[in-house]
């Protein structure tokens, strides 16, 4: 397993390995209550992922934890994690799991404890996910507001139309999605749009995730 964080022109794969990290996902769902029945679980989307570790990093390289020779030193380690958080947008990859999204450095702990020189740290990060609109519903709205000023009729504005979104489900594979809800098995463009939630290899989709579908 190898953990990397990317951002602010920097790369850094980790020198040592926390020995735990933890993912935490929400669903945002609600409970209501219904007369003569009881209480009932609405699903709602689901939430941001956040991402948390502590480790350290090393003065000296050491083959029984270091995870490689030539890794920066613990100073300049807390430099590029620091210039991460300051300017957002970081990609955060954890091979083997795999974990592989965009997100933003919410809390990062640092210091030393003893006198060897090595930085202790803690970090949290939360999923930076950007909303998107298909170009075909812009393109749309766009239209409508168009002709709605030339004709000057007072009428009222359309309703946005909201992107359709597919839950992924166990066995599913893009080009089945595709096939499925466009009618094409062309998955580059279902790809393209979802390819902060999937990462790098478009055949690796875990059920549970939400993609939005171009053109919805």
């Amino acid at each position: 397993m190898q953990i990397w964080l990317r951002g602010s022109g920097n790369t850094l794969r980790l020198p040592v390995l926390p020995s735990e990290y933890s993912v935490t996902g929400k669903q945002n769902n609600t409970v209501v209550t219904v007369n003569g029945f009881g209480e009932v679980l609405l699903k709602g989307r689901r939430g941001l992922f956040e991402v948390s570790f502590s480790c350290f990093f090393p003065k000296k390289y050491n083959s029984s934890y270091c995870e490689y020779r030539g890794y920066p030193s613990p100073s300049s380690c807390v430099h590029m994690l620091n210039q991460m958080k300051e300017e957002g947008h970081v990609k955060l990859v954890i091979t083997g799991v795999p974990v592989s999204l965009y997100a933003e450095i919410e809390e990062f702990t640092w210091g030393e404890n003893d006198a060897t020189g090595d930085i202790c740290y803690s970090l949290t990060l939360r999923e930076d996910r950007k909303p998107s609109i298909p170009v075909s519903v812009l393109t749309m709205e766009q239209t409508a507001q168009g002709s709605a000023e030339s004709s000057n009729a007072g009428r009222s504005e359309p309703e946005t139309k909201a992107p359709t979104t597919y839950t992924v489900k166990s066995g599913d594979c893009l080009s089945a999605i595709a096939r499925k809800l466009t009618g094409s098995a062309n998955w580059k463009a279902l790809y393209e749009q979802n390819k902060g939630v999937i990462g790098s290899n478009p055949n690796l989709i875990y059920p549970g995730q939400v993609l939005v579908i171009p053109g919805g």
